[in-house]
């Protein structure tokens, strides 16, 4: 067993419990959040949702109040802890909405991103007395479950998110990285794809994977499925290419099927129809061809 040191697993450790805790006391307060406008008089808006976490962290900026002890990650292969009262120092001291960000600032996220710039729905300035970090900050929210999420290009698997689910009797709240709330489901893009996020995606794994008892907070993490998950961003065209093949192999066609299978079943036909007519050597440069034209 490693006993974590590094500040930036600290500063992870420390969100893992902010987090906890910002959830646990929304979900026991949730008046102010249902007064929220989700709607504009024209369109659908987020500019409420921001400006209500945007006070509610700079009001609840530390961990001090915790009853949380030590926070223990674990995975398949090895553990890392951390005694929470190493945690103290850090506070969030800013939050910024993305009209509030500076050039610098926007300039500091596209580096560190992997994917496409957007501005992030929030951002949090967090020190420890000695350095400053910043996080950014995903907010969602649905009345029923399933939404699409960001498109591929600009998803951060480890990006935090607030995600709230505005039911008719009920509103709630859940917490965590994005990949967490990704179903593994990727509708046919009709521009850039967007992996599908569930609410019940990231309350279930938060049930299964991160565990509260005697004052320790024990993360459970699963490579194999964090893993799968990151494929499917990484190489969406072929994870798409996968779900269509098992389109085409189906033996039965279900109720309710998405618009285009029976498209992919007729491609499928008239595919099968080309290459029965070719010989085996111009099958073998058909398929030389077509993974030549594929853009890498």
């Amino acid at each position: 067993m490693e006993l974590i040191t590094n500040t930036q697993n600290e500063l992870n450790a420390f969100l893992l419990i902010y987090f906890l805790e910002i959830e646990t006391f929304v979900n026991s307060n949730t008046d102010e959040l249902k007064e929220i406008k989700f709607q504009s008089e024209e369109s659908n808006t987020d500019e409420f949702i921001k400006k209500h976490f945007k006070n509610l962290i700079l009001s609840r900026n530390d961990i001090s109040n915790t009853v949380i002890k030590k926070v223990s990650i674990s995975s398949s292969t090895e553990r890392h802890e951390v005694e929470v009262e190493n945690l103290f120092k850090f506070k969030i001291t800013a939050v910024y909405i993305p009209e509030e960000l500076s050039a610098e600032q926007k300039s500091n996220i596209a580096k560190s991103k992997k994917s496409v710039y957007t501005n992030p729905d929030l951002l949090l300035k967090i020190e420890d007395g000695e350095n400053i970090y910043f996080e950014s900050l995903e907010l969602k929210s649905t009345k029923n479950n399933n939404i699409p999420g960001s498109s591929v290009q600009q998803v951060s698997p480890l990006e935090w998110v607030i995600f709230v689910k505005r039911g008719k009797k009920k509103i709630e709240v859940s917490t965590g990285h994005y990949i967490n709330s990704i179903t593994e489901k990727l509708p046919f893009p009709d521009r850039s794809p967007r992996p599908q996020i569930g609410f019940n995606t990231l309350l279930e794994w938060n049930e299964k994977n991160r565990i509260l008892q005697d004052g320790i907070l024990t993360i459970i993490d699963n490579p194999e499925i964090t893993l799968q998950k990151i494929k499917l961003l990484q190489d969406w065209q072929d994870f798409l290419a996968t779900e269509w093949l098992t389109i085409i192999k189906s033996e039965d066609a279900k109720n309710n099927e998405k618009w285009f299978n029976n498209t992919l079943r007729k491609f499928a036909i008239k595919f099968l129809e080309y290459t029965n007519d070719l010989s085996a050597d111009d099958k073998i440069r058909l398929l030389i061809k077509l993974n030549s034209l594929i853009k890498q």
